[in-house]
This record gives C-alpha cells, structure tokens and sequence, in this order.
C-alpha cells in the first residue's frame, strides 16, 4: 500500500495513507483550485503516471522543478522512491532517509510495483491495469459514455481487450492468437516469395496441368525403369520421342511466325502504297468545277495529311514489333533445330538414356515441388480461416463471461446500496466495441453513479489494487447515495482514494466518516502547496 507522499512544496510537507479508504477533503463552500485534484494526480505520478506533468503545467511554472517522496509499504517491509519533475522518466530507489540508491526506468518501477502486489496478469503491464481507474480531473478517462477508454481516441477493441486481461481471461485467447500470428507470417511470406519471383506463382489451373504433367512423366520413367534392358541396346526410341516433342513445338513456333510474317507483309505493302492526297490533284476539279470552295479543298487535303501521318507512325510501330517478334521465333527455331540434331546425332551413345532419365526426374522434380508449395499454401490457408474463426469464438465465449461477471457485481452494489428496485447499469461487450448504459436513466448523477459503480466492481473482482475518484465524480449524486457508496469503498479491503468537499450535506454519521478517513484538510486559507498562484 502508499504509505506516504513528502515534497518540499507541500504546505504539510507530508501526507501520510492508510489502508482502506483515504478522504481528501476540501471546504464546505467547495472552494476550486486548492489542491484536491492536483494531490490526486500526484497520486497518479507515483503509481507511475505522467498527467501530472501533461496537464498541470502551471506546477513547474509557478513552483519550479521539484521531487516527490513516497513510501509503499509491502508485507511488513517499506520501500521509498524519489521521482522529480525535471526527469519523470526516472525513479530513485532510496535508503531510509530518501536519499538516492540508484536509478531505474519508470518501466522497471511499474513492473516492481506489479510484482510487490502480486499481480499475476501475464498479457497487461501496471499502468494499463491501474491507469484507467484512478479518476482524476484532467484525465481523459472521465466519460461516462466510454468508460473503458483510458484517453477518448483509444481503439475500442483495446478497451475491450484490457477488460478480459484485467480479468485474467486473456489466456486461451493469447493461445489462439499466437498460433493465428504464427500463421498469419506464414501466409505472409509465401505471398511476399512470390510477389518478388524468388518462387514461381502457382495458380488453380497450373496445379490441375501440372497434376497432369506429372503423371505423364512418371509413367515415363515408370517405362525406362520396366524396360531398362530394351533401351541399353535400342535408345532410339527415346531419341524418337524427344525428337517428337522438339518437332511439335517447332510446328507451333512455324505457325506463330506465319501468321506474323503475314500480318508484317500486309503492313508493309499500307507503308509503301499509301499516299497524301495533293493540291495538284484537285486542280481538273477545279477547272471543271469553277465555283467550287477551294478553301474546302484545301482543308480537306490537311485533314489527309494528318491522317496519313497518323497512320504512317502506327504501321511503322508494328512493323518493327512484328520484327522483333519474328526474330525472336526465328532463335527459338534454331535453338529447337540444334537440339534435334544434337539428339538425333547421339543415337548411338549410351549415355543418352541417362540424360533422359535425369530430365525426367528434373522436370517431375520441379513439378512436384511446385504442387507441394500449392498445397502447404492452401492447406495453411484453410488453417488461417479456422483460427480466424476459433478466435472469434473462444473470445465471445471470453466476452459473455466477463459482461456477466462485471454485470452481476454491479447489481449486487445497486442491490446493497439502493434496494432492489433501483435499476443497474449494464455493460455490453462485443469483439471490437461496447457500450454502458442505465436503460430508462440518463440523468448526469445516475451515470457518475454507474461509473464508480463500475469502477468498485472491477476493485472486488480482480487484481486492481487502487482506484482514485475525484469531487467532479461525486457532484452530480445524490446525497444518500454518496453516503451509501462510501461503504462499499471500506468493504472492498483495498486502498482507494476520494476527494469530496462540502460533506455536511451527507450527514453527521457521514461527516465524521470521513474526517476519520481524511488524509488532508484543504481549505481557501490552506491550499496543497506552499504557494497559491490562483491570483
């Protein structure tokens, strides 16, 4: 638990805690601006937060940089620290007398802290467990509307997300997702490998030729393998069919080079006979025509010219890409040429049938290979899918949990403070968003109510250690119900903060309460700090 706060700049120089409920109170006038906010938030810095710094700039104007002291008390054994405003990043460890041992990160305090109130949730560090409910003004955790989101521009499925770990629910799903993830880089890389050509695409369609492919050349070895004796004295039957094979491509290769040089022939025969239409020709139209439009004439024969230019520019284009194309057939020709009479030269050499073999069982090597990678593809796929769905459901198993857990702790406070009549807030949880509301009560003191409601609820079901609520949560509740809650903040056994002013109104029984429980006594005379920049 805190035990204390010291700092030079307090007008009391220290604040001692105890454990339980810890009260500061303000004036019955409930004066502003004296400190009940602010010794809250300090509160925050030394659980490890950083608001202190980010939203009362005022502080280090007014008062210069400055440190805080503050002790813990665990098992019997206190701990002090020292943490400044002029390096928040850092936290001295110190001796009795606060003087500095060494330094550590605020990271390496936080864990410190988790670790001393034996918190046991693997998947949320202690600032995302206690961050959320130490409610303070200037804080942007104070919408009743949101009020899982530590700052309002916070992804909602974090929210949600932090909810299920702060219940030490996230465990199956933490599974789940790893194996997803693991999976998801799977899929990730074998996409990425063939996005940049270190491995060849393989479509549906190519899976199903290759299939095909395969089961040619297999039944080919399959049929050297039988008839081994019959090729070692007579090759000439595979020199046949691979002669066969270069013969049907270099039929195909002819007819493509037909077509082209056909399609060439034409374009060259527009290129030589096309010709502009000239003045000259319109001339006997002229003479025999005397009152035509010359002028029309002339236009028309610029019109052809661009014409013919135009298309003169277009012929010569494909002509030259039919060239390159032609030429391009013409090497594969004579590479598939060398190739017949490498083979048909080799008819004699028993070695041929060991090349044949190796092609073989190469091609087949590659082919098989290139199905296998399609399957493992496809079989991870299918994999991603179903931990897509697994994950969807074990976390809305996670979820209804949670929502049920948190839901009936919120109707057992309403129950024991306001009766069973009184209608209780209720959270709903979906993957990716939620929602909390008092169905037929929008009225601002029941929704401050909800949300401290919620926030005790959290307190007696989990791990949480603290929670901090500040007057602005108190102000808009009535009377007796503040009264009524306070004693479910004694009950929870846990240390907790409030600041409330004008507490007369809540009853002597009350008053007296809470004068017991006060930490400090802050006033328009006796502000937090030693100095009072309000005017």
């Amino acid at each position: 638990m805190l035990v204390e706060i010291r700092c030079k700049m307090f007008r009391t120089e220290v604040v001692r805690f105890q454990p339980g409920l810890n009260v500061v109170l303000g004036d019955e006038n409930a004066t502003n601006s004296i400190g009940k906010s602010t010794l809250l938030m300090v509160i925050d810095f030394c659980y490890g937060g950083n608001d202190l710094l980010t939203h009362n700039t005022d502080l280090v104007t007014e008062l210069g940089h400055h440190d805080y002291f503050f002790a813990f008390r665990f098992e019997g054994q206190e701990y002090r620290f020292r943490r400044g405003t002029f390096q928040p990043s850092l936290v001295y460890v110190c001796d009795e007398g606060y003087e500095p041992v060494r330094s550590i990160s605020t990271e390496e305090y936080t864990a410190f802290l988790k670790q001393s109130y034996k918190i046991i949730l693997p998947d949320l560090s202690f600032r995302a467990l206690v961050g959320l409910y130490l409610r303070v003004w200037g804080r942007d955790n104070l919408s009743v509307e949101r009020p899982l989101h530590v700052v309002q521009n916070q992804p909602a499925h974090q929210c949600v997300d932090n909810l299920i770990k702060t219940f030490d629910r996230y465990d199956t799903i933490r599974d789940v997702t790893a194996v997803l993830t693991s999976t998801e880089e799977k899929v990730k890389a074998i996409t990425a490998a063939t996005k940049h050509d270190i491995v060849p695409a393989v479509s549906k369609r190519a899976y199903e030729e290759n299939q095909k492919r395969i089961s040619t050349l297999e039944g080919e070895l399959a049929d050297i393998r039988a008839n081994l004796a019959k090729y070692a004295t007579n090759i000439s039957e595979i020199v046949n069919k691979e002669v066969l094979e270069l013969k049907l491509e270099k039929d195909r290769l002819l007819a493509q080079w037909l077509t082209l040089a056909n399609r060439l022939q034409r374009i060259q025969g527009n290129l030589h006979d096309s010709r502009a239409i000239r003045s000259e020709s319109f001339q006997d139209l002229v003479n025999f025509f005397p009152e035509i439009n010359q002028e029309r004439l002339a236009k028309v024969e610029e019109f052809h010219r661009r014409v013919a230019r135009l298309l003169r520019t277009e012929l010569r284009e494909s002509e030259v890409q039919l060239e390159l194309e032609i030429s391009r057939i013409d090497s594969a020709i004579g590479e598939i040429d060398g190739k017949m009479s490498q083979t048909l030269s080799s008819v004699e050499q028993p070695t041929l049938i060991v090349d044949r073999v190796y092609e073989v069982a190469l091609e087949l090597d590659r082919t098989l290979e290139a199905n296998l990678r399609f399957d493992e593809e496809s079989a991870l796929r299918a994999e991603l899918r179903k931990l897509r769905e697994q994950l969807v459901e074990e976390k809305r198993k996670v979820l209804k949990i949670v929502e049920d857990t948190v839901n009936d702790g919120m109707r057992r406070i309403v129950t024991s403070v306001f009766g069973e009549d009184r209608k209780s807030p209720r959270l709903s949880l979906q993957e990716k968003s939620y929602s909390f509301e008092v169905y037929d009560d929008t009225g601002t003191g029941t929704a401050y109510t909800s949300l401290v409601i919620l926030d005790l609820t959290v307190l007696q079901a989990t791990a949480l250690p603290v929670v901090a609520h500040d007057t602005l949560l108190f102000k808009n509740i009535e009377n007796d119900s503040v009264s009524r809650l306070l004693q479910v903040y004694l009950s929870t056994g846990k240390q907790t903060f409030v600041a409330l002013d004008e507490i007369e109104k809540y009853g002597s029984a009350t008053a007296e309460l809470l004068r017991s429980r006060s930490v400090i006594a802050l006033d328009n005379q006796h502000v937090l700090y030693t100095k009072d920049w309000r005017t």
